[in-house]
């Protein structure tokens, strides 16, 4: 008794082929996508990162101005509101 017929195969590499298909167009799009997606929002998570046990520091961009936030997992968020100085470098 075969496991697995020429039909299965087939459907499955079908289904393969049209998935892998969709992710190059998203990724080719990418750019596109992701400006309409946050087109009409006012709050934006632009990065996050760890910084020890149970607390998370995040980079928001609230109505144009950036905002460091700390939040613990336990307590109050700490916010600080980041604004640009004259002499300020912009690493890229």
């Amino acid at each position: 008794m075969d496991i697995l017929e020429t039909q299965q195969i087939i459907t499955v590499l079908a289904f393969l082929g049209v998935l892998g298909l969709a992710w190059l167009v998203v990724q080719l799009n990418k750019t596109k996508l992701a400006s309409k997606t946050t087109a009409g929002r006012r709050l934006i998570v632009r990065e996050s990162t760890a910084l020890g046990n149970g607390e998370r520091a995040l980079l928001i961009e609230a109505d144009g101005h950036s905002v460091l936030a700390i939040m613990p997992r336990k307590g109050q968020a700490q916010m600080l509101a980041l604004t640009a100085t004259a002499g300020a470098e912009v690493a890229e």
